[in-house]
């Protein structure tokens, strides 16, 4: 295995440990409508339509169970030995992206932040769907494997976005003690998902050219 090769393995282990604990997260703190009436989050959203809260709890769940079992799909070993549960994950992820997708945008429409935050939101449901559709159709259509792996490489780089909403709240409270998300959404409602397509595009394009049989991705 090459020193490249390496450093792929242990990026794909630390992107499989955190979308691991951010879907816990999910899973914990939005796992009841009870639960979820009792964060500050959603204390400070009593002005909005009682739908909202239903919308949040189905968004939170099903980009939950799409980012825990997403990463599964890149593992190589899995769809050469079982390409039967590949299929049997796929359209469980693949339904959790349309439902995580149509929920986004309405609640990207509600989002902290002004036009310019729900802009950011908007476009990342949008992309989701997007980029889901031509994966499903290369796969289904065209029965094209090379061409499938690329599209829902980029769609799991948007659904990895839940991640880096977890990394950069906080890094706007260290680095600059601001804690009203009004203040920060406007960015970070781009940059959670943006430079995710711009690091999977780079993935793509800087595969291994020496492809070892146990390669673990791709």
């Amino acid at each position: 295995m090459t020193k490249e090769m390496k450093f792929r393995a242990w990026a794909f282990g630390i992107l499989a440990v955190l979308a691991t604990g951010v879907s816990a997260y999910a899973f914990i703190f939005f796992g009841s409508l009870d639960q979820m009436r009792e964060m500050p989050l959603v204390q400070g959203k009593n002005e909005l339509p009682s739908l909202w809260i239903h919308v949040l709890w189905a968004h939170a769940l099903s980009a939950g169970t799409a980012l825990l079992i997403g990463w599964l799909q890149f593992v190589k070993k899995l769809r050469v030995r079982s390409p039967r549960l590949h299929r049997i994950i796929g359209y469980i992820y693949s339904l959790m992206i349309i439902i995580g997708a149509v929920t986004g945008f309405y609640l990207a429409f509600y989002a902290d932040g002004g036009w310019i935050a729900s802009a950011g939101f908007a476009g990342l449901a949008v992309s989701w769907l997007f980029t889901l559709y031509h994966g499903l159709f290369q796969i289904i259509v065209k029965r094209d494997h090379a061409a499938h792996r690329r599209w829902m490489t980029y769609n799991y780089a948007l659904t990895c976005a839940a991640i880096m909403l977890r990394i950069y709240i906080p890094l706007g409270l260290l680095l600059f003690g601001i804690i009203d998300t009004n203040e920060t959404f406007d960015v970070i409602a781009w940059i959670c998902w943006v430079p995710n397509l711009l690091a999977a595009r780079l993935f793509l394009g800087a595969k291994p050219k020496n492809k070892a049989r146990h390669s673990v991705i791709l």
